[in-house]
């Protein structure tokens, strides 16, 4: 076998760090993904509770967000082991190069928790005015995050 080349049936991975291959980046995106999508689950996770007066769009957009990058941080572990099982001779920085979305993808989704978080805070300080609420108040439950706090 040449050097930087594949024989068939090898499993190919990149050069930075010669053990890391494709199923690795699949498997380390993937449980990163759902770590932070149980996260997000106030089931598992204990939350602090907002109790707003009138439901808001705003904050269903942002929890759709973040819940939306999550997935697509799954869906690039996956993309990257795909691309890097089919390239020929993948470049030595490809894994960590896939590594390093999945985890801005991440980070962002706490980016927007965390912003959705001191929205519900401000809205949630507010005074309830009685009559002047909505019939059944929003309960907005904002878990901890990894990168903000």
């Amino acid at each position: 076998m040449k050097a930087g080349t594949a024989e068939q049936g090898e499993r190919r991975g990149g050069g930075a760090w010669p053990g890391l291959r494709a199923e690795h980046v699949v498997g380390m995106g993937a449980l990163l993904s759902a770590a932070a999508l149980v996260e997000r689950v106030p089931r598992f996770v204990p939350a602090r509770h907002y109790i707003l007066c009138h439901a808001s769009p705003a904050l269903d957009h942002l929890t759709l967000t973040a819940l939306a990058l999550v997935l697509t941080a799954g869906i690039a572990a996956v993309a990257g082991g795909i691309v890097m099982q089919s390239r020929r001779t993948p470049h030595p920085a490809l894994p960590v190069v896939w590594l390093v979305i999945v985890a801005a993808l991440l980070i962002a989704a706490d980016g927007v928790d965390a912003h959705g978080e001191a929205l519900a805070a401000e809205r949630a300080a507010t005074a309830f005015a009685e009559g002047a609420c909505d019939y059944i108040p929003q309960d907005y439950g904002a878990t901890p995050g990894w990168f903000f706090w």
